[in-house]
């Protein structure tokens, strides 16, 4: 039996090739839940939670079913970074990047559970049933944007930098670069809070950093777990 096969029924090599199913299904079901809503309810749009009540109120009340199929999307989406989050940290771990691992760990699972929170609090506002919240509806859309958008990011943020910064060395340079980048853009969209001019941070840092985590489980995946 050669080398290379050994290593493939390794088993402390199949969580790094897991890496890259967990970072995939991540991608796709947020992909799948941005998509869910112009297919099952053509012409409508999320509404930019700074515009005006009638295009929230419109949304909400014409896209219900379409926004609820979506929030499960998501919740997958999070649920697959909740899972990929120990396996870097432990990856992190083996390279005796031990204090960057737990960094890694908490980044990871605090953007799942905010992006979960997300989820579940936009589809408690079009849950089966529910009465019109009338203007309050406006306010109540703010909740899944603001965990969805600065407060996952500052905890992405943290994830990245974990990963990055505790790598530095083992990753290829650009690699590691392009991490530290997308970690500070991430963190330049919380300030989203106080001003709307830091919107764009959250796109960029979202789906720029799903390729990076993409590029990132296929590395690990192939290099080799050293002892």
């Amino acid at each position: 039996m050669t080398l290379n096969a050994t290593r493939s029924l390794d088993p402390a090599n199949r969580p790094a090739k897991s890496l890259i199913v967990l970072t995939a299904l991540h991608f796709a079901f947020f992909f799948a839940s941005l998509i869910a809503i112009p297919i099952l309810a053509p012409g409508s749009r999320i509404p930019n939670p700074f515009g005006n009540d009638s295009e929230v109120r419109t949304f909400f009340l014409t896209a219900a079913s379409a926004i609820r199929l979506s929030d499960f999307l998501q919740l997958a989406s999070a649920l697959c970074l909740a899972a990929l989050s120990p396996l870097l940290s432990d990856r992190l771990s083996s390279m005796s990047r031990g204090s960057y691992s737990r960094l890694t760990l908490a980044g990871g699972l605090g953007a799942a559970i905010m992006l979960s929170l997300s989820a579940l609090f936009s589809w408690a506002i079009v849950s089966p049933g529910n009465a019109d919240l009338g203007p309050a509806l406006h306010a109540f859309q703010f909740l899944p944007f603001l965990l969805g958008g600065p407060a996952w990011a500052g905890f992405f943020a943290i994830f990245l930098a974990g990963i990055s910064v505790g790598a530095r060395g083992i990753l290829p340079g650009w690699l590691t670069g392009t991490g530290l980048f997308l970690a500070c853009v991430s963190a330049l969209a919380t300030p989203v809070l106080l001003s709307i001019l830091f919107s764009p941070c959250l796109p960029i840092a979202r789906f720029l950093g799903f390729l990076w985590l993409i590029a990132l489980s296929i590395y690990l995946a192939r290099r080799p777990v050293t002892a």
